[in-house]
């Protein structure tokens, strides 16, 4: 019986197409005020998307945890501003800045899992 089960292909695209489309949208928005920095968002679209073109294990697993790292870090500190401000008319904010650091955090763990996952512990020898 077949599992309705994500295979490592898609996990992989959908973790790495999540941070290109945010580099891309970072590049677009530099790109609409001023076009001085624009380079520095195209090369950072280049690194974001450096695993899906060289495709390598230790590439994805160095990415996710330094993505993981890093929006682990800015999650404890936006959760710790809101604590700060205090301000219950922007909860409905709080919580979508929340679910988009929390979804943020989960595609690096992807990234994570697509870099440590063992293709030879599934072979069944077809």
């Amino acid at each position: 019986m077949a599992k309705n089960k994500l295979n490592l292909t898609a996990i992989k695209y959908t973790a790495a197409g999540y941070f290109i489309l945010i580099a891309t949208l970072n590049l677009a928005v530099t790109v609409w005020n001023s076009k001085a920095n624009a380079w520095q968002d195209v090369l950072i679209l280049a690194m974001v998307s450096l695993p899906l073109l060289i495709n390598k294990k230790w590439l994805y697993l160095g990415y996710g945890i330094l993505l993981s790292l890093i929006s682990l870090t800015i999650l404890t500190a936006y959760i710790a501003t809101y604590y700060d401000t205090a301000s219950n008319n922007f909860l409905a904010y709080f919580v979508l800045g929340c679910f988009i650091h929390l979804f943020t955090l989960g595609c690096a763990l992807a990234l994570v899992y697509v870099g440590i996952y063992d293709l030879k512990k599934n072979y069944n020898g077809v």
